[in-house]
This record gives structure tokens, C-alpha cells and sequence, in this order.
């Protein structure tokens, strides 16, 4: 069954590219858009508002929280209400080696976007690029990460268009997606090369689907 895409026109301003996040939010599919819609109503627009509010909050702090950390410069977190999230993680980050890349944004020219990438490492020795997110509960599934896989492979894209082999001397081909959770381990979602493929592919289509002007 063919699915239909809500389609929003970019305009090129001095050669600026549209982030990833902005291409996946304009290529939204009609389903994703409704059941977005009817979580709203039936919560209540404040309620909603506030669990939006609370989530960009609590990943920016974290993301902070982790830079820092991977600096150097920072071994517990600054602000509490994060500190079960960064708990979450510390069986990951004990893992991390060869710090590559941290909170870098890159330009992919090729396919004419720009991806800010959270980091690039060594995980358990393998080069990965890595994704950090939060959650109050388990995702559980894949499919419950909804667009997160489709903006790690785009942000491993832009990495091996731009810098090619010259971090590890070979292309990127493992990526992770870690989502730190209050009170137990974060939820690791690991992406070999066969998937990150298939993930580029769907990834192709909605920007495609983005630059395709409306008819």
C-alpha cells in the first residue's frame, strides 16, 4: 500500500542545507501526522506540550552532560534530574574508545544536506557512529524509534562522504542508537551494514521527497 507524505518545499539561501531532522520532520507521512495529532487530543494540548517540553530538556542536558564528559572536563552530571538517565549509560560510555567526533555538525554536498552527528567512536573496538536519546520507558521495538534510525544512517552518510576513510582508515559501517532510561540500563539498538543499507535507502527516498517541488 503506498503511503502518502506531507511535502514542504526548501528554498537555498546562500547554500545552506536543511538539517536532517528538518528533511524527516517535512516528509512526515499522513499516518505518522494523524497519530501525532490524536496523541495531542487525547492528552490535552497543555500535557502534550509539556511531555515535548520535558523530553528536549532532559536530551539536551544529557548530550551536554556527555560532551563534557568525553572532554574531560566533567565526570557527574551538573544538573540532578538528569542523573538517572546518565546511569543509564555508563555501561555504554565504559565501552567507548578513540573518540573520533563529538556534537559535530558536517555537510554532506553530495546529497545536499547537513548532519549534526553526537559521536563517533570505537564501541566495545569497532567504529560507530552513535546516537544518544531519552525515554521514561522502554522503546522495546525497533519500529517504536520510529525516525531515529533513518537520521543515524543519514549522519553516518554524511560522515563517510565528508571525511571518507580518514578517521578509522575505512568507512563507518556500525552504528547504535542508546536510549538512556530512568532507574535501569539504557536500551541498545546496534545497526550492522546490511541494515544501515537498507535504513540508506528509505533515507534516499524521503529526501528525495523533499526536494521534489509540490505539483
Amino acid at each position: 500500500m503506498k503511503t502518502t507524505y506531507i511535502n514542504q518545499p526548501y528554498h537555498h539561501k546562500q547554500n545552506n542545507l536543511p538539517s536532517v531532522t528538518t528533511v524527516l520532520k517535512s516528509t512526515q507521512s499522513a499516518k505518522s501526522l494523524a497519530a501525532l495529532s490524536s496523541w495531542r487530543k487525547t492528552i490535552g494540548k497543555t500535557k502534550a506540550n509539556q511531555i515535548v517540553f520535558n523530553s528536549f530538556r532532559r536530551g539536551k542536558a544529557l548530550h551536554q552532560t556527555i560532551q563534557e564528559h568525553l572532554q574531560g572536563n566533567l565526570y557527574k552530571p551538573k544538573n540532578k534530574f538528569i542523573e538517572p538517565y546518565w546511569d543509564s549509560i555508563q555501561s555504554v560510555l565504559n565501552e567507548l574508545s578513540d573518540i573520533q567526533l563529538i556534537e559535530k555538525l558536517i555537510p554532506n554536498y553530495q546529497e545536499s544536506y547537513a548532519a549534526r552527528v553526537d559521536l563517533v567512536a570505537r564501541y566495545k573496538g569497532i567504529p560507530h557512529v552513535i546516537e544518544w536519546t531519552t525515554s521514561e520507558k522502554p522503546k522495546f521495538k525497533l519500529e517504536n524509534l520510529y525516525d531515529k534510525p533513518l537520521q543515524l544512517v543519514a549522519y553516518g552518510g554524511a560522515i563517510n562522504r565528508y571525511y571518507g576513510e580518514s578517521l578509522f582508515c575505512c568507512n563507518i559501517r556500525r552504528a547504535l542508537i542508546v536510549v538512556a532510561l530512568p532507574d535501569r540500563e539504557a536500551e541498545i539498538f546496534e545497526f550492522d551494514r546490511a541494515s544501515l543499507i537498507d535504513y540508506w535507502k528509505l533515507w534516499h527516498s524521503r529526501l528525495k521527497l523533499f526536494y521534489q517541488p509540490n505539483t
